[in-house]
């Protein structure tokens, strides 16, 4: 058979598994106890929020990303003008798409101002998940037990919540994975999302603390930072020679509901998503490889998103 292969199929054998990986559709992933359902893939808009994107950009990524079956969408107030593109991109299909952002606030008061700016900015009545974003930063909470008291935003997220404003509720971090336990242990939180690549592993091993501790209670599991994050004009991952390999790794996570990648425009979302429909499986081989490999590229990079340790 694999003399056939090679002679007998050839060039005919290799364009019809080519076909075959163009039509497959993205795969779904339940978002942990959410009740939701998503694309595995989904877009990371902090680059859409940059200076020089225009308005049609975004639209057609969002186009683009209807068309691959990808509906999760990650947002921010800090990224640039992310959220108001997004808002009139969104317009008439708003309900397609799950829609994420995220709030800096400590207190209850300030975190009502962050979801109302963003609805505002946004163009909708409703936000799917809200993330208390980078809960790892002892600058912007110096005390947990601020954030998740009776007058902290998390106390503020969960009455929106309540009345469906906001319908469910996340935290982030891309540094300290303790810091992040006292938040999941509230019950409140109903996703995770944290920094995860074959790199990064190696440092902060989200993907052995966290994201163990979010299956356990059945929580949705988002990694971001598939691709390193930016470094000048690109991603620390987006070489030919590490792309695939971060792109695979990212969805052999186990319990993984997304991998967020971060697009600029419609054409890198393509790229991406032929990536994941090529997706299989390491052989035992590969992952030896890719363990060596990200060992030797973390000693490089370091504590590159802060420290790892302390509270």
């Amino acid at each position: 058979m694999t003399g056939i292969t090679r002679r007998g199929l050839g060039l005919s054998a290799l364009a019809g598994s080519a076909l075959a990986a163009a039509s497959k559709p993205l795969p779904r992933r339940k978002l942990g106890r959410t009740g939701l359902e998503v694309s595995i893939l989904g877009i990371g808009t902090g680059s859409l929020g940059r200076p020089g994107v225009s308005e049609e950009e975004v639209a057609r990524v969002l186009d683009t990303a209807l068309e691959a079956g990808i509906d999760y969408i990650d947002t921010a107030p800090i990224y640039g003008m992310a959220e108001r593109r997004l808002g009139e991109a969104l317009q008439g299909r708003r309900e397609k798409f799950v829609l994420v952002t995220k709030s800096e606030a400590t207190s209850a008061r300030d975190a009502n101002w962050y979801v109302r700016e963003s609805l505002m900015k946004l163009k909708t009545d409703y936000l799917d998940v809200v993330h208390i974003h980078n809960v790892g930063l002892t600058d912007r909470y110096p005390s947990i037990d601020s954030l998740l008291g009776p007058s902290g935003a998390l106390s503020a997220l969960i009455k929106l919540r309540e009345k469906g404003v906001v319908r469910h509720i996340g935290m982030t971090t891309h540094l300290r994975p303790r810091r992040a336990y006292p938040v999941i242990a509230t019950g409140e939180i109903e996703v995770v999302m944290c920094a995860a690549n074959f790199v990064d592993r190696h440092t902060y091993n989200f993907e052995g603390t966290v994201f163990e501790e979010a299956r356990k209670r059945g929580l949705g599991i988002v990694a971001m930072k598939i691709l390193g994050g930016r470094r000048g004009g690109g991603a620390r991952l987006s070489a030919p020679e590490h792309y695939e390999d971060a792109v695979r790794y990212a969805l052999s996570i186990p319990g993984l509901s997304v991998a967020i990648m971060g697009v600029k425009s419609a054409a890198e979302l393509r790229q991406a998503v032929e990536t994941v429909k090529r997706y299989r499986p390491f052989s035992p081989e590969e992952l030896t490889r890719l363990e060596e490999k990200g060992k030797r590229m973390a000693a490089q990079w370091g504590e590159l998103r802060g420290p790892v340790a302390g509270d």
